[in-house]
């Protein structure tokens, strides 16, 4: 399996071991990309528009919409000039070496599965628990229809949610176009830099400063619409999970695709519920809300079991050649210069083997 590891090179290490977390070049790109996120919607936090209602604000909807390629702007600007890389080496740093793999494909499946199972295990707690009804007849989005065209929507609300549901591979397709922009950054540069304090605080931190960059839209109303610094700490949180589910994709698969279509296939998923709910409390119900932290915490407790149990078979597979070649020694001893130079090489591909499994950071 491709994973992510540390680098070892002249610029990351010394004396053969990982130098650690350059934390000048994750500032410098932490302030980039905060500070570009919040030029581009200051104008829309200053006239108190409103994420909410994309039609009585369309400018900050696309404002919102190019917020999304800062991160990776980001990236790309440190990479060059802080960093000083250039052709390959540039490519790989942002993670878009090894991106249309078999393996990338594969785990890029489960990710939109595992959105899939985020969005409609939310969805499913919140009619449980009773915080939200299925009614299509009178959401959200028939409300807008009527309020933009003045008349009734032309077929049942119902049947119009099956119809969208054709165009799934094409919303998940526009919208990986701006989740790119996203996940060069927080993915493919961030989270292999933060590698060195260890996959679980790595994952988490990342989650944490991808959460914290959505401050200026939730104070506009997205997702939550509770514009204060309540729904930041709801975002952020909601973030950490999701972050460390496609970043367990990144780190397993070595390749940015699974995260990029995990990413949008998550936001284009969570759209359909304008459609199929009246209005409800999003702080309750939504892939980012209570209920998909629940979903979020399962998803997580079963990749921590998935990597745990092969790990430990990786373990067992690696341990058992050793004890044959440790028989083989006691039973053949100095028989042959042959029989030792079997052994020697044996106990050599072993160690090796060893080591290999150390380096890496996440198995799967």
């Amino acid at each position: 399996m491709r994973r992510i590891t540390a680098r070892k090179d002249h610029r990351e290490t010394t004396a053969g071991r990982p130098r650690g977390t350059r934390w000048d070049a994750v500032s410098v790109f932490v302030c980039l990309a905060y500070g570009a996120a919040w030029v581009l919607l200051w104008p829309a936090v200053q006239t108190s528009a409103d994420l909410s209602d994309p039609v009585g604000s369309p400018g900050a909807s696309v404002a919102t919409v190019a917020m999304m390629f800062t991160p990776g702007l980001a990236a790309l600007l440190v990479a060059i000039i802080l960093q000083r890389h250039r052709g390959k080496a540039l490519l790989a740093e942002l993670g878009l070496t090894g991106f249309f793999t078999r393996q990338g494909w594969r785990f890029a499946g489960a990710g939109i599965a595992g959105a899939a199972v985020l969005v409609l295990g939310s969805w499913g707690l919140g009619l449980l628990f009773g915080w939200v009804q299925l009614d299509p007849e009178h959401s959200v989005a028939k409300e807008l229809i009527v309020r933009v065209t003045g008349e009734q929507p032309p077929m049942p609300m119902a049947l119009l949610a099956l119809l969208q549901l054709l165009n799934l591979p094409i919303g998940i397709a526009i919208t990986a176009i701006a989740a790119t922009g996203e996940e060069i950054g927080w993915r493919g540069w961030l989270l292999p830099k933060l590698l060195p304090l260890g996959t679980g605080w790595a994952l988490s931190l990342s989650g944490v400063i991808w959460g914290l960059w959505h401050a200026p839209a939730i104070l506009l109303g997205l997702n939550y619409e509770q514009r204060d610094p309540l729904g930041i700490i709801m975002m952020t949180i909601g973030c950490v999970g999701a972050g460390v589910l496609i970043g367990w994709l990144r780190l397993a698969s070595g390749s940015l695709l699974p995260c990029i279509l995990a990413h949008a296939a998550l936001n284009s998923f969570a759209t359909y519920q304008s459609i199929l709910f009246p209005p409800f409390d999003q702080r309750l119900v939504g892939p980012l809300a209570i209920t998909g932290w629940v979903v979020m915490a399962l998803l997580i407790a079963a990749c921590v079991l998935r990597v745990t149990r092969l790990g430990r078979r990786q373990e067992s597979q690696l341990g058992r050649p050793k004890v044959r070649n440790t028989a083989m020694t006691q039973q053949l001893g100095r028989t042959s210069k042959g029989t030792e130079r079997t052994t020697a090489a044996s106990d050599s591909e072993g160690r090796v083997l060893t080591s290999g499994s150390e380096d890496g950071v996440c198995e799967a």
